[in-house]
């Protein structure tokens, strides 16, 4: 693993106060930082895939929260077309390791493969044997990555925000 921390500087200088520890990660693509993990893809689509994907899109951000619940690891997820339609980029920021994120989103193979299915050329499907190596050839690190919350899981955020909701609560009904 390569540890990219912040270079020597004066520790005085309050700028490098929250310096983050950036590293790679330890199992395949992207960098890492505390609990979060990020991944970049860029990748050419089929002849009609955006097309395919801008007819698609209304539904398939609709069905976000559903889907990304179920797969339970991911803070952020992306999609942006562009060259004319061509091509497709995909950024995400997720909990954990590359591999154990790469079986947490089979959760969301019927949504992944409405997303990515005759839109993005060579994906034949998220239970393709390829996909692994497709999602990798393809990938990219972040040069630069800063995540406020980077020693927080997901589950964490939400088990906060529950807990924040429920003392509201009591200290509304004390009022």
């Amino acid at each position: 693993m390569t540890d990219t921390t912040t270079p020597a500087v004066d520790v005085t200088d309050e700028r490098y106060a929250h310096a983050q520890p950036i590293s790679d990660q330890p199992d395949g693509p992207g960098r890492r930082i505390g609990k979060k993990g990020e991944l970049t893809i860029i990748t050419p689509l089929t002849a009609n895939g955006g097309k395919i994907f801008r007819e698609r899109v209304a539904s398939i951000q609709a069905q976000a929260g559903y889907w990304e619940t179920k797969v339970g690891t991911v803070d952020n997820f992306r999609i942006l077309l562009f060259d004319n339609d061509t091509r497709m980029l995909i950024t995400l920021v997720y909990d954990g390791d590359f591999k154990p994120y790469l079986a947490d989103i089979g959760r969301a193979q019927p949504w992944l493969d409405e997303i990515f299915g005759e839109i993005v050329e060579g994906y034949n499907g998220y239970d393709d044997p390829g996909t692994p190596e497709l999602v990798i050839s393809r990938s990219y690190s972040a040069d630069l990555y800063f995540h406020a919350t980077s020693d927080s899981s997901v589950h964490d955020v939400k088990r906060m925000k529950r807990l924040n909701d429920a003392l509201s609560e009591v200290l509304d009904a004390a009022n």
